[in-house]
């Protein structure tokens, strides 16, 4: 009787946990009286409503809401969310980030000037707070990162402010209990699709209605899918902080009969599993932290899983979020974009290892010049910067590019106004090449720069480089390559003047010296070799030397040795540089050496 208690009990709280008050707001904007027509936000608002009703959503919903109907429809949300245990926030239509602010656009918006900001768009974080005020548990659902025609009509209007409105949506961060789902990665674009729905909708919507999983591994399976559909040029995203497994379909409530006969007394405690009792093996490894790595995770996970049912839920919530999750062991492994210092990996128990490099790029406007015809040394980089070389057609640039007619342009330099990886790479580089720079500027991710245009983001910089002659500007490597913006070469230590391709990203760090440098915290700035790239840099995973969870950590060993093996072909694709096969030997020996179970033994045996 004792025994059919508990299991009642557990049924029970399985199935309280699911209950109670859900409701859903649901919105699809197609017929945007000022720009084109979107062919799909109408079917993916109706399919989605009906999807979420089946799983016993209280659904509002509104199809081509201007700004008044819009606001009132979120009002009645917020009535609605009052004693809900669950929200849901759907939204397809037009969406825009200015300074890092993401705002919903509904169909009445025509953007010609700066006040549209805030009497012609709807912040989204006003929707996030309504739900996070109201609910203990909320998702958002965000299909708003088609290109917007109405972005020039307010570049035009912002005038130097413009360089603030970036490409698709920013990245948002989600309070506790609560988890945003976007249909791209942060500054891309979204496809509207060509079918029914969007190829992010088609795919949650398709999921929702046939999973019983959890939301982790549907959003997990939507992603797979929407790569596929995309060829990989869209990368569904999220950020969680929920406190626990979601489902979509609430478990049924299970009738347990006691049995008629008494049942044998529960087996004394000697009886029970020891703590050295072997473990299963997780299905689903997971990870937080960097954004820069998160594609070529996403597409790593999705070759992975198919090749060994095992799955990643990597959550890209920034570095330092993600080491604060690994602090407090909430997940498998961290990601950051710069490697922590060798005194805080010890203090804190912890080792790091690159995985995956990227590098920053410069790229320019400069009128008859494209992409890779024009070279620049690190002397003349650090004084454009500086402030001192000031026209395209400088004796110092010409003497490098004879062959190149230079205009008698102004020189306009761009710089990143946020925090960035990307920033202190192109200034660690500058310290080590200019004494000037070193003493005047440093490195860091910010720094006081001398004059020139700041913009937030990769895409914020390229947009300002973009529409600004005689611009110079840096960007991260797969970002530029990607949106084939128009990069200089640069002349390495060696004096050779070469492209940022894969090919020097790997020979920079075939060419540094990872195992003599305290926690392989090496910075790829100017190193050897004639073919190195003279600004790249690696992102690190960051792991516990004394896993608490020893099965978990060694599946992330095993998904890494994976894509240390079998992933450079995708990471090329998606253009990143994959690790060079002597540093992937030296962080198979650091494993070897430095991981350990509870009990002291090695989590992965030392490679011959």
């Amino acid at each position: 009787m004792l025994r059919a208690a508990i299991v009642l009990l557990c049924l029970c709280i399985g199935s309280a946990a699911h209950a109670g008050k859900r409701v859903a707001l649901v919105i699809g904007n197609a017929a945007y009286r000022h720009a084109g027509e979107l062919a799909n936000t109408r079917n993916d608002a109706g399919d989605m409503a009906a999807a979420l009703r089946m799983h016993g959503f209280e659904v509002l919903d509104g199809i081509d809401l201007d700004k008044a109907a819009l606001e009132r429809k979120i009002r009645d949300f917020a009535a609605a969310l009052v004693g809900a245990d669950v929200g849901v926030f759907f939204y397809a239509g037009h969406g825009l980030q200015i300074s890092g602010t993401n705002y919903l656009v509904p169909i009445d918006a025509q953007l010609r000037s700066a006040s549209a900001l805030d009497f012609e768009m709807v912040r989204l974080d006003l929707v996030q707070r309504t739900m996070e005020r109201e609910a203990p548990t909320n998702i958002l659902f965000l299909d708003a990162c088609r290109d917007n025609p109405l972005a020039p009509n307010l570049a035009r209007a912002m005038g130097t402010r413009s360089a603030d409105i970036g490409r698709g949506l920013a990245p948002a961060e989600s309070g506790v209990g609560t988890l945003i789902s976007f249909s791209t990665q942060p500054g891309n674009v979204a496809l509207d699709g060509t079918a029914r729905n969007s190829p992010f909708a088609g795919a949650l919507i398709r999921h929702l209605r046939s999973s019983n999983d959890d939301l982790s591994a549907i959003l997990i399976a939507v992603r797979n899918d929407v790569m596929r559909e995309t060829q990989r040029r869209q990368v569904p995203w999220e950020h969680s902080a929920l406190t626990g497994r979601f489902y979509f379909p609430s478990p049924p409530a299970v009738a347990v009969t006691p049995p008629a006969a008494a049942e044998p007394p529960l087996p004394p405690v000697a009886a029970l599993p020891s703590p050295n009792a072997v473990v299963r093996a997780p299905t689903v490894i997971t990870g937080a932290g960097a954004m820069f790595p998160y594609p070529i995770y996403a597409l790593w996970s999705e070759a992975y899983k198919k090749e060994t049912g095992i799955g990643l839920n990597y959550q890209s919530v920034g570095s330092r979020a993600g080491i604060r999750q690994i602090l407090a062991r909430t997940v498998a492994f961290a990601a950051s974009d710069l490697p922590l210092q060798s005194a805080d990996l010890e203090r804190d128990g912890l080792l790091q290892f690159p995985a995956v490099m990227g590098g920053a790029i410069p790229i320019v406007n400069i009128e008859g010049v494209k992409a890779g015809d024009i070279a620049l040394d690190g002397a003349i980089l650090a004084k454009i910067f500086l402030g001192e070389i000031k026209s395209w057609n400088d004796p110092a640039i010409q003497r490098l590019n004879p062959y190149v007619r230079l205009p008698a342009q102004p020189i306009v330099a761009v710089h990143r106004s946020d925090a960035s990886a990307t920033t202190y790479v192109l200034t660690h580089y500058l310290s080590k090449v200019s004494t000037d720079w070193r003493t005047k500027v440093g490195a860091d991710t910010t720094v006081e720069w001398r004059g020139g245009i700041g913009a937030k983001g990769n895409d914020g910089v390229a947009n300002a480089v973009a529409q600004t002659r005689g611009a110079i500007g840096y960007a991260e490597y797969a970002y530029a390559r990607h949106s084939k913006l128009v990069f200089v070469r640069m002349v390495n230590r060696d004096g050779r003047a070469v492209a940022p391709t894969p090919a020097s990203l790997m020979a920079a760090a075939a060419n540094a010296n990872w195992e003599a440098t305290p926690g392989f915290g090496v910075i790829l700035t100017d190193m050897p070799g004639a073919e190195s790239w003279p600004f790249a840099n690696a992102s690190f995973i960051v792991m516990p030397k004394r896993p608490e969870d020893a099965a978990a950590t060694r599946e992330a060993l095993k998904f890494f040795a994976w894509a240390f093996d079998k992933g450079d072909r995708l990471a090329t694709e998606m253009l990143y540089a994959p690790m060079p096969d002597n540093v992937v030997g030296a962080i198979q020996r650091l494993w070897a050496a430095e991981i350990r179970d509870a009990g002291g033994k090695p989590l992965v045996a030392r490679p011959n």
